[in-house]
């Protein structure tokens, strides 16, 4: 056998990239209540558990208040002093003129009853219907996948996926860092980021849905130069098998390839490097003359 085969080697540059998810978040929704001469409009109000009703004043010569009618009371409307309201101050005396506004956010359900004391007889009463919070879209990065390598500089194409139970997906919002890469009103969600140098990143991708409820994934990025493709010294280990070392980057992909005459090569094994280095064995190596070399993969 001839035991001097040649090593040829070829190196490239690359990526490492590693990931983290966020938990998904959602944003309460916002009603508005107008209170007006001797009325509400609208009088009935339906919400879910983490939205907020503002009432508004509007242009009106008498005063009024908005106190809860629930026992125990839902909220306390703001003393007259504008310090938080008590349960002593809940009457036809703590009154506001135009303008003014109050805000409350509900966090259970139920049905909550309210008046204006001051004119409850001129039927200037309301209601706020509150069911179980609506789940925010769910989104997901299908692409890069968890742990996977590259080499740089990356250029890479973000996918998600986004899912609306309560309503539908308007936007997918994509990110690297703080800096907005695309928006994507309808699918396939994906977004292509160029060029990425040594650092460390993150992307993320931010659904929306109609009823204003958000839900986020981000992963961190980081980009790295790779080390050169060393050789250790070759050998036959057995007869007919053939060893060699090579240096690696722990996560990136490599070929190993063979040829007879440099020009056409075979690709002996296709590997993940989970060490450095790393060590391939040829057991089918014959008394022929014959090239081998190591590759980085490219991006897939």
């Amino acid at each position: 056998m001839n035991a001097a085969k040649n090593l040829f080697e070829l190196t490239f540059a690359g990526l490492a990239i590693s990931f983290l998810s966020l938990a998904t978040t959602a944003s309460g929704a916002v009603a508005n209540v107008s209170v007006l001469d001797d009325y509400f409009s609208p009088s009935t109000t339906s919400i879910h558990a983490g939205d907020s009703v503002v009432w508004t004043w509007g242009v009106d010569f008498d005063g009024h208040n908005v106190v809860s009618t629930s026992t125990p009371y839902a909220w306390l409307f703001p003393s007259p002093d504008g310090g938080p309201g008590t349960t002593n101050d809940q009457n036809d005396v703590n009154v506001r003129y135009s303008p003014f506004s109050f805000t409350n956010t509900f966090t259970t359900t139920g049905s909550f009853p309210y008046e204006c004391t001051p004119h409850v007889e001129a039927g200037m009463v309301g209601t706020i219907s509150v069911s179980a919070a609506l789940p925010p879209p769910v989104v997901n990065i299908t692409n890069p996948v968890a742990g996977q390598v590259f080499s740089a500089p990356a250029n890479l194409t973000i996918q998600a996926s986004a899912f609306d139970s309560s309503g539908s997906v308007t936007n997918v919002q994509f990110l690297v860092g703080s800096k907005v890469l695309t928006n994507c009103t309808i699918p396939p969600y994906f977004a292509v980021t160029n060029n990425l140098p040594a650092g460390s990143y993150t992307l993320s991708a931010i659904a929306t849905d109609n009823n204003g409820l958000t839900g986020n994934k981000s992963i961190t990025v980081n980009v790295v130069t790779p080390n050169p493709v060393v050789t250790g010294t070759p050998a036959f280990v057995a007869a007919g098998t053939f060893q060699f070392s090579y240096s690696t980057t722990v996560g990136l992909s490599y070929w190993v390839q063979i040829s007879t005459n440099m020009i056409t090569w075979t690709t002996l094994a296709t590997n993940t490097a989970t060490v450095n280095p790393e060590t391939f064995t040829d057991t089918n190596a014959s008394s022929n003359a014959a090239f081998y070399r190591v590759e980085l993969k490219p991006n897939p």
